[in-house]
């Protein structure tokens, strides 16, 4: 989930800390698995118009936006990441 430019963002190499017991709010990065795929993604958790979103962070990345309506579990919230040196 690089985000060019600003912050947060995430690199390759960079290890993320997952809270699977944190229930999401709006603005969490989380990490949900959609249903129908085998893997699972990192994006932010967001709420608008009674409608739950997640967004990625990459203005670049397709899509943007994906909508989940019972179609993707939480699987966590990230509450920190570790960057090697």
């Amino acid at each position: 989930m690089r985000n060019p430019g600003a912050k947060p963002s995430y690199d390759p190499g960079d290890v993320i800390f997952v809270d699977p017991d944190r229930c999401e709010k709006p603005l969490d990065r989380v990490v949900a698995r959609l249903e129908g795929q085998g893997k699972a993604t990192f994006k932010q958790y967001l709420e608008e118009d009674g409608r739950k979103l997640l967004k990625a962070l990459n203005p670049d990345w397709k899509p943007r936006y994906i909508e989940i309506n019972g179609n993707a579990v939480i699987c966590g919230v990230v509450i920190g990441k570790w960057v090697p040196e």
